[in-house]
Protein backbone atom coordinates (compact mmCIF):
# COMPACT_ATOMS: atom_id res chain seq x y z
CA UNK A 1 0.00 0.00 0.00
CA UNK A 2 1.55 3.42 -1.26
CA UNK A 3 1.37 5.64 2.03
CA UNK A 4 3.43 8.64 0.45
CA UNK A 5 1.54 11.93 0.74
CA UNK A 6 -0.11 12.49 -2.55
CA UNK A 7 1.89 16.19 -2.52
CA UNK A 8 5.23 13.93 -2.48
CA UNK A 9 4.15 11.74 -5.29
CA UNK A 10 3.05 14.93 -7.03
CA UNK A 11 6.31 16.16 -7.08
CA UNK A 12 8.14 12.87 -7.89
CA UNK A 13 5.93 12.81 -11.20
CA UNK A 14 6.64 16.37 -11.88
CA UNK A 15 9.81 15.78 -11.52
CA UNK A 16 9.76 12.34 -14.01
CA UNK A 17 7.82 14.40 -16.57
CA UNK A 18 10.80 17.15 -16.43
CA UNK A 19 13.28 14.63 -16.85
CA UNK A 20 11.53 12.81 -19.98
CA UNK A 21 10.50 15.90 -22.17
CA UNK A 22 11.08 18.76 -23.85
CA UNK A 23 8.24 19.03 -25.77
CA UNK A 24 6.11 22.10 -24.73
CA UNK A 25 2.09 20.65 -25.46
CA UNK A 26 3.29 17.30 -23.86
CA UNK A 27 4.66 19.00 -20.70
CA UNK A 28 1.18 21.56 -20.34
CA UNK A 29 -0.51 18.08 -20.60
CA UNK A 30 0.73 15.99 -17.99
CA UNK A 31 1.14 19.31 -15.99
CA UNK A 32 -2.64 19.78 -16.12
CA UNK A 33 -3.44 15.58 -15.84
CA UNK A 34 -0.99 15.36 -12.72
CA UNK A 35 -2.52 18.49 -10.82
CA UNK A 36 -5.90 17.61 -11.39
CA UNK A 37 -5.33 14.00 -9.89
CA UNK A 38 -3.46 15.40 -6.93
CA UNK A 39 -5.49 18.15 -5.45
CA UNK A 40 -8.54 16.42 -6.17
CA UNK A 41 -9.87 19.36 -8.56
CA UNK A 42 -12.02 18.81 -11.60
CA UNK A 43 -9.79 20.71 -14.45
CA UNK A 44 -6.57 22.42 -14.78
CA UNK A 45 -5.79 25.23 -17.50
CA UNK A 46 -2.19 25.73 -17.81
CA UNK A 47 -1.23 29.29 -19.32
CA UNK A 48 1.65 30.37 -20.63
CA UNK A 49 2.77 34.47 -20.77
CA UNK A 50 3.53 36.01 -24.22
CA UNK A 51 5.68 38.87 -23.24
CA UNK A 52 5.49 40.11 -27.11
CA UNK A 53 2.21 40.16 -27.35
CA UNK A 54 1.54 40.79 -23.88
CA UNK A 55 -1.28 38.03 -23.73
CA UNK A 56 -1.62 34.63 -21.98
CA UNK A 57 -2.07 31.64 -24.22
CA UNK A 58 -3.41 28.48 -23.04
CA UNK A 59 -1.15 25.89 -23.73
CA UNK A 60 -2.58 22.54 -21.81
CA UNK A 61 -5.73 21.48 -20.25
CA UNK A 62 -7.60 18.47 -19.12
CA UNK A 63 -9.55 16.51 -21.40
CA UNK A 64 -12.41 18.03 -22.90
CA UNK A 65 -10.61 21.17 -23.36
CA UNK A 66 -7.29 20.36 -24.10
CA UNK A 67 -8.80 20.60 -27.77
CA UNK A 68 -9.00 24.24 -27.40
CA UNK A 69 -4.85 24.87 -26.26
CA UNK A 70 -3.15 27.41 -28.75
CA UNK A 71 -6.81 28.69 -29.31
CA UNK A 72 -7.90 30.93 -26.42
CA UNK A 73 -6.26 34.01 -25.24
CA UNK A 74 -6.31 36.25 -22.61
CA UNK A 75 -4.84 40.14 -22.14
CA UNK A 76 -2.63 40.49 -19.58
CA UNK A 77 -4.69 41.79 -16.66
CA UNK A 78 -7.97 40.37 -18.57
CA UNK A 79 -9.80 37.50 -16.25
CA UNK A 80 -8.19 36.38 -13.37
CA UNK A 81 -5.91 34.34 -15.03
CA UNK A 82 -4.85 37.54 -16.69
CA UNK A 83 -4.78 38.98 -13.24
CA UNK A 84 -2.29 36.75 -11.63
CA UNK A 85 -0.54 36.86 -14.63
CA UNK A 86 0.18 40.99 -14.60
CA UNK A 87 0.32 40.98 -10.51
CA UNK A 88 2.03 37.97 -9.52
CA UNK A 89 -0.32 37.32 -6.96
CA UNK A 90 -2.05 34.26 -5.78
CA UNK A 91 -5.80 34.00 -6.67
CA UNK A 92 -8.41 32.11 -4.02
CA UNK A 93 -11.72 32.70 -5.48
CA UNK A 94 -14.41 30.95 -3.41
CA UNK A 95 -16.93 32.19 -6.00
CA UNK A 96 -15.60 33.21 -9.54
CA UNK A 97 -19.25 34.59 -10.47
CA UNK A 98 -18.87 36.91 -7.76
CA UNK A 99 -14.99 37.79 -8.30
CA UNK A 100 -15.12 41.15 -10.70
CA UNK A 101 -12.09 40.08 -12.27
CA UNK A 102 -13.92 36.90 -13.20
CA UNK A 103 -13.87 36.77 -17.30
CA UNK A 104 -16.30 34.30 -18.69
CA UNK A 105 -15.10 31.85 -22.16
CA UNK A 106 -18.07 30.17 -23.10
CA UNK A 107 -15.21 27.43 -24.87
CA UNK A 108 -14.44 26.90 -21.36
CA UNK A 109 -17.93 26.45 -19.68
CA UNK A 110 -16.78 28.13 -17.09
CA UNK A 111 -20.87 27.56 -15.69
CA UNK A 112 -19.64 24.14 -14.60
CA UNK A 113 -16.95 25.20 -11.82
CA UNK A 114 -17.38 27.60 -9.09
CA UNK A 115 -13.95 27.16 -7.28
CA UNK A 116 -10.64 28.46 -8.55
CA UNK A 117 -7.08 28.86 -7.39
CA UNK A 118 -5.25 30.71 -9.99
CA UNK A 119 -1.17 30.58 -9.10
CA UNK A 120 1.60 32.45 -11.14
CA UNK A 121 4.42 30.36 -12.45
CA UNK A 122 7.44 32.92 -11.23
CA UNK A 123 10.71 32.13 -12.50
CA UNK A 124 13.98 32.60 -10.38
CA UNK A 125 14.60 36.16 -12.15
CA UNK A 126 11.10 37.43 -11.06
CA UNK A 127 9.47 36.84 -14.52
CA UNK A 128 6.01 35.60 -14.54
CA UNK A 129 6.18 32.66 -17.00
CA UNK A 130 2.70 31.21 -16.73
CA UNK A 131 -0.30 30.65 -14.71
CA UNK A 132 -2.17 27.39 -13.42
CA UNK A 133 -5.69 27.56 -13.07
CA UNK A 134 -7.29 25.14 -11.11
CA UNK A 135 -11.21 24.50 -10.44
CA UNK A 136 -13.18 22.20 -8.63
CA UNK A 137 -17.04 21.33 -9.30
CA UNK A 138 -17.79 20.23 -5.52
CA UNK A 139 -17.84 22.63 -2.38
CA UNK A 140 -15.33 20.49 -0.12
CA UNK A 141 -12.35 21.98 -0.59
CA UNK A 142 -9.84 22.64 1.35
CA UNK A 143 -9.12 25.99 -0.17
CA UNK A 144 -5.26 27.19 2.11
CA UNK A 145 -3.83 23.91 1.36
CA UNK A 146 -4.59 23.34 -2.10
CA UNK A 147 -3.10 27.16 -2.43
CA UNK A 148 -0.06 25.67 -0.77
CA UNK A 149 0.30 22.85 -3.05
CA UNK A 150 -0.34 24.64 -6.31
CA UNK A 151 2.20 27.72 -5.01
CA UNK A 152 5.06 25.15 -4.72
CA UNK A 153 4.23 23.27 -7.81
CA UNK A 154 4.07 26.59 -10.04
CA UNK A 155 7.30 27.23 -8.34
CA UNK A 156 8.95 24.03 -9.30
CA UNK A 157 7.48 24.00 -12.70
CA UNK A 158 8.36 27.56 -13.69
CA UNK A 159 11.84 27.11 -14.41
CA UNK A 160 10.80 24.37 -16.40
CA UNK A 161 8.18 26.03 -18.56
CA UNK A 162 10.78 28.75 -19.20
CA UNK A 163 13.33 26.02 -20.26
CA UNK A 164 10.88 24.57 -22.63
CA UNK A 165 9.27 27.84 -24.14
CA UNK A 166 13.62 28.75 -25.03
CA UNK A 167 13.92 24.93 -26.66
CA UNK A 168 11.00 26.10 -28.84
CA UNK A 169 11.71 29.03 -29.65
CA UNK A 170 14.94 28.01 -30.27
CA UNK A 171 13.57 25.48 -32.24
CA UNK A 172 11.24 28.14 -34.45
CA UNK A 173 14.38 30.31 -35.26
CA UNK A 174 16.14 27.81 -36.43
CA UNK A 175 13.68 26.71 -38.56
CA UNK A 176 13.36 29.97 -39.81
CA UNK A 177 17.12 29.84 -40.41
CA UNK A 178 16.79 26.75 -42.10
CA UNK A 179 13.56 28.54 -44.47
CA UNK A 180 16.67 31.57 -45.09
CA UNK A 181 19.03 29.15 -45.69
CA UNK A 182 17.44 27.59 -48.05
CA UNK A 183 16.32 30.62 -50.34
CA UNK A 184 19.87 32.01 -49.82
CA UNK A 185 20.72 29.22 -51.91
CA UNK A 186 17.94 29.11 -54.05
CA UNK A 187 18.75 32.74 -55.36
CA UNK A 188 22.10 32.00 -55.90
CA UNK A 189 21.28 29.19 -58.39
CA UNK A 190 18.94 31.25 -59.44
CA UNK A 191 20.95 33.71 -60.32
CA UNK A 192 23.58 31.45 -61.56
CA UNK A 193 21.06 30.10 -64.29
CA UNK A 194 20.47 33.91 -65.16
CA UNK A 195 24.37 34.18 -65.84
CA UNK A 196 24.26 30.80 -67.74
CA UNK A 197 21.77 31.72 -70.03
CA UNK A 198 23.26 35.87 -70.94
CA UNK A 199 26.17 33.92 -71.61
CA UNK A 200 24.55 30.93 -73.68
CA UNK A 201 22.71 33.47 -75.26
CA UNK A 202 25.20 36.73 -75.66
CA UNK A 203 28.91 36.16 -74.69
CA UNK A 204 29.14 33.04 -75.82
CA UNK A 205 27.85 33.97 -79.53
CA UNK A 206 30.15 36.56 -79.69
CA UNK A 207 33.08 34.84 -78.56
CA UNK A 208 31.55 32.14 -81.22
CA UNK A 209 31.73 34.69 -84.36
CA UNK A 210 35.00 36.12 -83.51
CA UNK A 211 36.32 33.01 -83.28
CA UNK A 212 35.46 31.91 -86.53
CA UNK A 213 36.65 35.31 -87.75
CA UNK A 214 39.70 34.59 -86.62
CA UNK A 215 40.24 31.15 -88.18
CA UNK A 216 39.08 33.09 -91.68
CA UNK A 217 42.04 35.49 -90.79
CA UNK A 218 44.00 32.85 -90.23
CA UNK A 219 43.54 30.81 -93.33
CA UNK A 220 43.20 34.18 -95.64
CA UNK A 221 46.47 34.89 -97.51
CA UNK A 222 48.85 37.68 -96.66
CA UNK A 223 49.78 37.64 -93.08
CA UNK A 224 53.48 37.83 -92.00
CA UNK A 225 54.88 35.45 -89.82
CA UNK A 226 54.22 37.39 -86.63
CA UNK A 227 50.78 38.54 -87.20
CA UNK A 228 49.94 34.73 -88.40
CA UNK A 229 51.26 33.89 -84.94
CA UNK A 230 49.61 36.45 -82.85
CA UNK A 231 45.86 35.30 -84.62
CA UNK A 232 46.92 31.80 -83.74
CA UNK A 233 47.65 32.11 -80.31
CA UNK A 234 44.29 34.73 -79.93
CA UNK A 235 42.18 32.05 -81.88
CA UNK A 236 43.25 29.30 -78.91
CA UNK A 237 42.55 31.58 -76.69
CA UNK A 238 39.18 32.38 -77.97
CA UNK A 239 38.26 29.01 -78.38
CA UNK A 240 39.62 28.24 -74.66
CA UNK A 241 36.97 30.76 -73.65
CA UNK A 242 34.30 28.74 -75.83
CA UNK A 243 35.01 25.53 -73.84
CA UNK A 244 35.09 27.03 -70.52
CA UNK A 245 32.04 28.78 -70.86
CA UNK A 246 29.83 25.55 -72.60
CA UNK A 247 31.06 23.89 -68.94
CA UNK A 248 29.50 26.55 -67.57
CA UNK A 249 26.51 26.54 -69.22
CA UNK A 250 26.23 22.94 -69.25
CA UNK A 251 26.72 22.49 -65.49
CA UNK A 252 26.36 18.83 -65.52
CA UNK A 253 27.45 17.93 -61.61
CA UNK A 254 24.30 20.21 -60.90
CA UNK A 255 21.99 17.60 -63.40
CA UNK A 256 23.69 14.77 -62.02
CA UNK A 257 22.89 15.88 -58.65
CA UNK A 258 19.38 16.49 -59.67
CA UNK A 259 18.55 13.03 -61.82
CA UNK A 260 20.59 10.31 -59.73
CA UNK A 261 21.76 12.34 -56.76
CA UNK A 262 24.91 13.16 -54.46
CA UNK A 263 27.11 10.46 -55.25
CA UNK A 264 26.77 10.55 -58.92
CA UNK A 265 27.12 14.15 -58.91
CA UNK A 266 30.16 14.06 -57.23
CA UNK A 267 31.72 11.48 -59.95
CA UNK A 268 30.31 13.81 -62.67
CA UNK A 269 32.26 16.88 -61.23
CA UNK A 270 35.31 14.86 -61.10
CA UNK A 271 35.24 13.40 -64.64
CA UNK A 272 33.80 16.60 -65.95
CA UNK A 273 37.96 17.95 -66.07
CA UNK A 274 39.31 16.49 -69.52
CA UNK A 275 42.95 17.23 -69.06
CA UNK A 276 42.67 17.19 -65.09
CA UNK A 277 42.14 13.81 -62.44
CA UNK A 278 40.00 14.32 -59.44
CA UNK A 279 41.51 10.85 -57.25
CA UNK A 280 37.91 10.49 -55.28
CA UNK A 281 38.33 8.48 -51.78
CA UNK A 282 35.07 7.87 -49.96
CA UNK A 283 34.39 6.72 -46.61
CA UNK A 284 31.40 8.10 -46.14
CA UNK A 285 28.39 5.89 -44.86
CA UNK A 286 24.89 5.82 -46.08
CA UNK A 287 23.77 8.32 -42.88
CA UNK A 288 26.35 11.21 -44.06
CA UNK A 289 25.21 11.47 -47.60
CA UNK A 290 21.43 12.04 -47.08
CA UNK A 291 21.46 14.95 -47.05
CA UNK A 292 18.84 17.71 -47.69
CA UNK A 293 18.91 18.98 -51.77
CA UNK A 294 19.89 22.37 -50.99
CA UNK A 295 22.63 21.40 -48.55
CA UNK A 296 23.88 18.88 -51.51
CA UNK A 297 24.03 21.24 -53.94
CA UNK A 298 25.96 23.62 -51.39
CA UNK A 299 28.35 21.16 -50.85
CA UNK A 300 28.86 20.51 -54.19
CA UNK A 301 28.99 23.94 -56.07
CA UNK A 302 32.28 24.37 -52.63
CA UNK A 303 33.55 20.74 -53.86
CA UNK A 304 33.61 22.45 -57.89
CA UNK A 305 34.82 25.51 -56.55
CA UNK A 306 37.70 24.28 -54.65
CA UNK A 307 38.96 21.47 -57.61
CA UNK A 308 38.27 24.72 -60.37
CA UNK A 309 41.23 26.10 -58.10
CA UNK A 310 43.07 23.55 -58.27
CA UNK A 311 42.45 22.85 -61.97
CA UNK A 312 43.22 26.62 -62.83
CA UNK A 313 45.97 27.90 -60.69
CA UNK A 314 48.11 24.60 -59.07
CA UNK A 315 50.05 23.66 -61.81
CA UNK A 316 49.51 19.82 -61.87
CA UNK A 317 47.37 17.60 -63.24
CA UNK A 318 45.53 16.05 -60.34
CA UNK A 319 44.04 16.53 -57.11
CA UNK A 320 42.23 14.54 -54.24
CA UNK A 321 38.86 14.86 -53.31
CA UNK A 322 38.18 12.69 -50.04
CA UNK A 323 35.09 12.84 -48.62
CA UNK A 324 34.32 10.85 -45.01
CA UNK A 325 31.73 10.28 -42.23
CA UNK A 326 33.28 11.84 -38.83
CA UNK A 327 30.91 11.52 -36.16
CA UNK A 328 27.89 13.85 -37.05
CA UNK A 329 29.53 15.63 -39.83
CA UNK A 330 30.17 14.68 -43.48
CA UNK A 331 34.16 16.32 -44.18
CA UNK A 332 34.80 17.06 -47.36
CA UNK A 333 38.32 17.70 -48.50
CA UNK A 334 39.94 19.24 -51.70
CA UNK A 335 43.57 19.08 -51.77
CA UNK A 336 46.60 19.30 -55.09
CA UNK A 337 50.21 19.06 -54.05
CA UNK A 338 50.94 22.11 -56.30
CA UNK A 339 52.13 25.80 -56.66
CA UNK A 340 50.73 26.75 -53.23
CA UNK A 341 50.19 30.49 -52.15
CA UNK A 342 50.96 32.94 -49.14
CA UNK A 343 46.67 32.97 -47.76
CA UNK A 344 47.97 35.73 -45.99
CA UNK A 345 47.96 37.80 -49.25
CA UNK A 346 44.98 35.82 -50.88
CA UNK A 347 42.87 36.14 -48.15
CA UNK A 348 39.53 37.17 -49.99
CA UNK A 349 41.09 35.54 -53.71
CA UNK A 350 39.89 32.00 -55.51
CA UNK A 351 36.35 32.09 -54.75
CA UNK A 352 37.08 31.61 -51.12
CA UNK A 353 34.70 34.12 -50.09
CA UNK A 354 31.43 32.59 -51.15
CA UNK A 355 32.98 29.08 -50.62
CA UNK A 356 32.93 30.13 -46.84
CA UNK A 357 29.78 31.87 -47.64
CA UNK A 358 28.06 28.75 -49.06
CA UNK A 359 29.21 26.55 -45.90
CA UNK A 360 28.40 29.23 -42.92
CA UNK A 361 24.62 29.15 -44.70
CA UNK A 362 24.02 25.47 -44.42
CA UNK A 363 25.70 26.05 -40.61
CA UNK A 364 29.68 24.33 -42.40
CA UNK A 365 32.63 25.42 -41.54
CA UNK A 366 35.39 26.12 -44.13
CA UNK A 367 39.24 25.88 -43.54
CA UNK A 368 41.86 26.55 -45.96
CA UNK A 369 45.45 25.35 -45.52
CA UNK A 370 48.25 26.53 -48.23
CA UNK A 371 52.33 26.78 -48.24
CA UNK A 372 54.34 27.78 -51.49
CA UNK A 373 55.94 25.01 -53.13
CA UNK A 374 53.63 22.66 -51.26
CA UNK A 375 50.24 22.87 -52.59
CA UNK A 376 47.04 23.63 -51.22
CA UNK A 377 44.19 21.93 -48.47
CA UNK A 378 40.63 22.58 -48.52
CA UNK A 379 38.62 21.36 -45.58
CA UNK A 380 34.92 21.52 -45.23
CA UNK A 381 32.43 20.17 -42.16
CA UNK A 382 29.07 19.88 -42.54
CA UNK A 383 26.70 18.82 -39.64
CA UNK A 384 24.86 15.92 -41.18
CA UNK A 385 21.22 16.97 -38.85
CA UNK A 386 22.02 20.68 -39.04
CA UNK A 387 21.63 23.37 -41.53
CA UNK A 388 21.44 26.70 -39.77
CA UNK A 389 23.12 29.95 -40.55
CA UNK A 390 25.79 30.81 -37.61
Amino acid sequence: MNTEPEELTLYRQLAQVLAETLDLDQLAAQTASLVVDAVGASVCFVHLVDPELMRLELVGATPPFDSYRHQVWLGLGDGIAGWVAQTGQVAVVPDKWADHRYRYLPELQGELFRILISVPMIHASGNVVGVLNVHWQHEDVDLLHQQQVLTTVASFLAGAFEHTLLVAKLGAHERALEGFAQQLIEAQEAERRRLQLELHDGVLQQVHAAYYRLEAVKASPGLDEHEARDVCVASDLLKASTQAMRRLIQDTPRQALDEFGFAEAIETLANSYPDFAVVIEDRTDDTALALAPERALAVLRIMQEAINNAWKHSGVTTCELRLASIGGDLVVVVRDRGDGFDTTTHVGGFGLGGMRERARIIGGRLELFSTLGEGTLVRLLVPVAASAVQ
